[in-house]
């Protein structure tokens, strides 16, 4: 009976590791540059990548696996004046959203999620 127990474990263990999703592919600065664009809105010709490096994220015991740090330099507004600055940009990778970015924003009606992705483009979940 323990053996057989052990065989269900252990197909259990290899069944959980095998439904974890990897990127089919890396992101690219083309990419990049279009989920930053969706997400300042700005709809910019002159974003930059410098840089896209792979890593992990960890917010409180949740740990994302599959994260890509941009670092791009871009007009933005400052005292009315478009001026160039470094921005960094963390990306998830999912299977449902491919690359991705979020936010939690307040809205007047509650909480509000908007999500930035390579596969759905901009979307709010209210």
């Amino acid at each position: 009976m323990k053996s057989f127990l052990s065989l269900i474990g252990a197909a259990v263990l290899a069944t959980g590791s095998c439904l974890s999703a990897e990127p089919t592919h890396d992101l690219s600065p083309q990419t990049a540059v279009k989920l930053i664009n969706l997400l300042i809105e700005d709809r910019e010709q002159g974003i930059e990548i410098a840089m896209i490096v792979e890593g992990k994220s960890q917010q409180g015991p949740f740990q994302a696996e599959h994260v890509r740090r941009v670092v791009a330099v871009h007009p933005v507004a400052e005292e009315g004046k478009r001026v160039r600055r470094m921005q960094c940009y963390d990306f998830q990778w999912s299977e449902a959203y491919g690359w991705f970015t979020w936010q939690k924003r307040e809205e007047r009606g509650g909480d509000a999620v908007w999500i930035w992705s390579e596969l759905k483009g901009e979307t709010v979940v209210r």
